[in-house]
């Protein structure tokens, strides 16, 4: 944390659906953060990513030190929260079909990152097997999400907040923000999205790129 400033640092990209979820956990519970965001993903130095060993974001600077990882960030912020909400945590989802759905969203939403950084970050051919077959196994887990979301939404406790919901959000949104693939398809997230997207932790955390001041 700088010297002068006693809030948290969270360390991330304001086009990152990881950090998005983590800056919309400290919306939502009321926790300010300092953001400082990476430029240069292209990095291989872990001091760039706040000291996190394995050079990925986003990265949650205490006192005490750092929180690696969105969903171990989120549980950082409910910590630090100043009233308690009624979170759904993925260990309370309550079936099958919801620690499914789950599990899906977080291959979303790394299939994204590898999307995003091998073909427009790296460069790299879209026909590249890799490449290809992460895409149609993102396209299957949407399709997925988009037929059960009903009944896995039906089937949470009551809540303030999620970590379900705020990341299908996330990554719902990200892909429409990267222009990964069409999701009008998707009818079901898209409404969902549209819905979720009322919300002021939401509207506070619009994607964006992150623009280097010049010196």
């Amino acid at each position: 944390m700088h010297e002068h400033d006693p809030r948290p640092r969270l360390v991330g990209r304001s086009s990152s659906h990881f950090t998005r979820l983590a800056r919309l956990f400290a919306g939502e519970l009321g926790v300010a953060c300092t953001f400082v965001p990476v430029h240069d993903l292209a990095s291989r130095d872990p001091a760039d990513y706040a000291g996190n060993p394995a050079l990925k974001l986003p990265v949650l600077v205490l006192p005490e030190g750092p929180v690696f990882g969105a969903e171990n960030i989120c549980h950082a912020l409910a910590a630090l929260a100043p009233a308690a909400l009624r979170i759904a945590w993925t260990g309370q989802l309550p079936d099958l079909r919801a620690r499914n759905a789950q599990e899906l969203i977080w291959h979303g939403m790394g299939a994204q990152v590898q999307l995003v950084f091998g073909m427009q970050v790296a460069c790299l051919p879209a026909e590249n097997l890799y490449f290809a077959k992460a895409a149609d196994g993102f396209r299957n887990a949407l399709a997925w999400l988009d037929a059960n979301l009903e009944a896995v939404l039906q089937s949470l406790p009551p809540r303030d907040l999620s970590l379900l919901e705020a990341s299908l959000f996330c990554l719902i949104e990200h892909v429409a923000f990267r222009d990964t693939l069409p999701v009008a398809p998707y009818r079901h997230l898209v409404a969902f999205a549209d819905a979720f997207r009322e919300r002021p932790a939401a509207q506070a955390t619009a994607y964006a790129f992150d623009v280097a001041m010049a010196h």
